[in-house]
């Protein structure tokens, strides 16, 4: 029976944990928090799948360890378990929620620390398995679109003019790591890692629109060493939006919430022999819930099997992951 702790018990962490219970049908699972008080206030909670504890000895015992604690605590858990376990042979298999690190010392400790953590340690990009990812991969890898040319994601709710928002760690924590730049387009920077190679250069800009104490905007730029552009405008302080548009030399790649248009071939003409947009063809994304269309489910999903089969994690997946977070750190 696999067995799983999690260190860490709301918001994201609590997404993990159902995930994993309720989808991935993981019976055993061990929720850990420091503090003896919270982990008693938390025991109305327990379940015939879900426990709550503040022995570290509890999360050593399990298969596996999911680190979905602040930012802050990453590398500092990863270190606890990789000295904590050193006596009882090999490092326990680690799903790390982003980001790997949150500063330029974390992160050199993490690529000094590759040949002991990489086979073992994964970091939880799970845009990197979104049914938006994968097809568009596809179409880049297969080359139906030609070239990539230029890429634009628009991701925009209003979250930073509700009422309250002045003290909500997203818009009062000065890490880049909580504002919307670190914390949401991290996410868009791996996937443009994932699709377009290797990065040239990038700018980041940030503005505050709302007037909370933190940037609510960011505009990323990604040039890469192609020469494809990809353009990530993030804001919390506008209408709702989540589409992106990836220009190739013969289509256009479009996704608006949930459906994919690709708009192919460019010699398409009218009856005057004039250039016009081709007809769409239309893709569902989303073939399954919430976490399976966010790549959450397909993420955990990765990380149990590779663990179940007693296998190992992708060297170039852990590089890409500190990768995009030095983005972030320039």
């Amino acid at each position: 029976m696999f067995s799983a702790a999690v260190i860490g018990y709301k918001n994201h962490a609590k997404r993990v944990i159902d995930c994993l219970v309720n989808q991935l049908g993981i019976q055993q699972v061990t929720v850990y928090h420091p503090n003896n008080d919270k982990v008693s206030q938390l025991q109305n909670q327990v379940t015939e799948a879900i426990r709550y504890s503040s022995n570290w000895d509890d999360v050593l015992d399990c298969d596996a360890i999911f680190i979905c604690s602040p930012s802050g605590t990453h590398v500092s858990y990863i270190q606890k378990i990789l000295k904590t376990s050193q006596g009882g042979g090999e490092l326990p298999y680690i799903y790390c929620e982003k980001p790997p690190g949150v500063t330029k010392t974390e992160l050199f400790w993490l690529e000094d620390s590759k040949p002991v953590l990489c086979d073992r340690l994964y970091f939880g990009f799970n845009y990197r398995f979104s049914p938006l990812l994968q097809q568009l991969k596809k179409i880049v890898q297969s080359g139906e679109l030609g070239s990539p040319i230029c890429a634009n994601f628009n991701i925009s709710h209003g979250l930073a003019f509700k009422p309250g928002m002045g003290s909500n760690w997203r818009f009062c924590d000065p890490s880049v790591f909580s504002k919307v730049s670190g914390n949401l387009g991290i996410h868009y920077v791996d996937m443009c890692l994932e699709c377009f190679g290797p990065l040239e250069k990038h700018t980041l800009y940030e503005r505050n629109i709302a007037g909370n104490t933190q940037a609510d905007t960011a505009v990323i730029q990604l040039v890469f060493k192609s020469g494809m552009v990809c353009n990530i405008m993030l804001t919390y302080a506008s209408v709702f939006t989540k589409d992106v548009d990836v220009f190739f030399s013969d289509g256009i790649f479009q996704a608006e919430n949930s459906e994919i248009s690709i708009y192919s071939p460019r010699d398409t003409f009218n009856s005057r022999n004039e250039f016009c947009k081709p007809k769409a063809h239309t893709v569902n994304m989303h073939s399954g819930g919430l976490y399976q269309a966010s790549g959450l489910y397909d993420s955990l999903d990765h990380f149990v099997q590779v663990v179940q089969n007693k296998a190992t994690f992708d060297l170039v997946q852990y590089e890409q992951s500190l990768t995009v977070t030095r983005v972030f750190l320039a």
